[in-house]
């Protein structure tokens, strides 16, 4: 066992640096040893897909999770010790009670709450919320026996995002772009656009606080230029996206992040420590300057349904509204009330229709408050309420948290709330205790902020495979760090 601690020391140290610069086989740990080769270079390659991929969605049949699913079958070809190490963490344990609730409430949905809905369209909306919790149990494992890869593994994860900016950005576009006329979606919807291209930048203003730290890093003058690269261009995608929810979360989260990261180095180096805080202030120049070149689309952004309005009553004023439909027993709609209508309409397409969604969110979850009404079943609700939604199509309610309460009630956002949060708290014990480098760790704090504050505006934690797919990694990081405190701290839990 103390073989184990010593080869599961933190990747931070300076010995350890070496050796993972001396040869790839420095990326293992010497619990991977026991493995066969083709075991770990097969779980490697599945990492570097899953990886890749993550931050994208360009088709081919190129579907991140394919990665997590090949993990899954090499991990049942590693023997008994993964099941014994991943059943002692109470984290895992969270996660696996989520997935049986998951199940049975979907079972109970379909027979007892919206008998019209198939069991199988149930079953396949909840697997959506399992593969991200059972993905990231498996990740998680395969993480902890390559611990320096995760570096390299968060460079292909912005590899494949720039691969994904080049193939779907309008380059010929530009101007509409910056003067807001035109959103860029990369293949994805928008807002998910905007978390990602958020969490991206503040992954690489990490970076670049690491490579600062490090004096004597080979190529270190091109990596930090590949990095100013990497968060400006991370930035102008954040622009460009036009999700004000993922501007939030940017700006709420990275602020004081970065000063409780400047707090820590100075309680640990003095003030000399601080100077690892100069790439934040060239990168907060770069975002004050793209933010004055994106002025009119920030502007338009903030201000575009009262600019909409305005326009709809001057068009109402010369007679050219469009009349809404009306009801079947209804007469003729008068030119005053067809402006309303309008006015009404073009209103929701911003702010209102949220709002009634969120309205119609809590007092569904009021009907059915302990057990809810099944992750699938949201649609129907929105559908079946008759609320006026501007003539859109809404399949959730804008609130990944009001999503929760509405789908899986009370007893179910609680069991997804402790499982996440177990999950997270092993991230922290490791950190608390000198297993996790600490530049990585507030990566992390800063990365699931932003995730926390951007689902508030939109549905993004488990609804997409690729919003999925990075977050498998994020939270599979925080159970291999988990892992290896364990490991090194006397085993527990860790099999033969």
């Amino acid at each position: 066992m103390a073989e184990h601690a010593t080869a599961m020391a933190p990747v931070a140290r300076d010995s350890d640096a070496r050796d993972a610069r001396a040869t790839p086989l420095a990326w293992y740990s010497d619990t991977a040893a026991e493995l066969p080769p083709w075991l770990r270079c097969a779980a490697l390659l599945a990492l570097a897909y899953q990886a890749f991929f993550a931050l994208t969605d360009i088709g081919l049949y190129l579907r991140p999770e394919l990665g997590a699913g090949v993990l899954l079958l090499l991990l049942c070809c590693a023997g008994r010790r993964p099941w014994r190490e991943l059943s002692a963490q109470p984290a895992v344990r969270a996660l696996a009670l989520l997935i049986a609730f998951l199940i049975a409430q979907a079972v109970y949905a379909a027979v007892s709450v919206a008998p019209a809905i198939p069991l199988s369209a149930q079953l396949s909306t909840a697997g959506k919320l399992v593969r991200l919790a059972l993905f990231t149990c498996v990740i998680g494992w395969w993480l902890s026996l390559m611990p320096r890869a995760i570096p390299r593994l968060v460079v292909l994860m912005g590899a494949g995002l720039l691969l994904s900016v080049l193939i779907y950005l309008p380059w010929t576009q530009g101007e509409a772009l910056w003067a807001g006329r035109l959103r860029a979606d990369l293949g994805i919807p928008e807002n998910l656009t905007g978390q990602l291209a958020a969490v991206g930048g503040w992954l690489a203003l990490c970076l670049l606080m690491a490579l600062w730290a490090q004096r004597r890093e080979p190529g270190r003058r091109a990596l930090l230029a590949i990095g100013f690269l990497a968060y400006a261009g991370c930035f102008c995608l954040l622009l460009f996206s036009q999700s004000r929810g993922a501007w939030l979360a940017f700006a709420a989260v990275t602020p004081p992040v970065v000063l409780a990261y400047a707090w820590h180095l100075y309680r640990r180096g003095g003030a000399r420590a601080i100077g690892a805080l100069l790439p934040v202030l060239a990168a907060a120049l770069v975002s004050v300057l793209l933010l004055f070149a994106a002025r009119d689309l920030i502007s338009s952004r903030f201000a575009g349904s009262e600019t909409v309005m305005t326009e709809a009553q001057q068009a109402a004023d010369a007679g050219t509204v469009a009349i809404a439909p009306a009801a079947p027993d209804a007469g003729a709609a008068k030119p005053a009330d067809a402006a309303a209508a309008q006015q009404t309409q073009i209103n929701n397409k911003a702010v209102s229709v949220r709002m009634a969604l969120y309205r119609l969110g809590v007092e569904k979850w009021l009907e059915r408050p302990l057990l809810g009404w099944g992750l699938r079943t949201t649609p129907s609700l929105i559908a079946d309420s008759r609320r006026d939604m501007a003539g859109q199509h809404h399949m959730h309610l804008h609130n990944t948290y009001l999503d929760a309460l509405v789908g899986l009630g009370t007893l179910g956002t609680v069991l997804l709330a402790l499982a996440f949060a177990l999950v997270l708290r092993e991230a922290l014990l490791a950190w608390r205790r000198g297993w996790v480098p600490v530049a990585g760790f507030w990566a992390l704090i800063g990365s699931v902020g932003i995730v926390l504050v951007a689902n508030n505006f939109d549905s993004l934690l488990w609804r997409f495979e690729y919003g999925r797919a990075p977050l498998e990694f994020l939270f599979g990081t925080c159970l291999a760090w988990g892992l290896i405190r364990r490991r090194g701290e006397g085993g527990r839990g860790v099999g033969g």
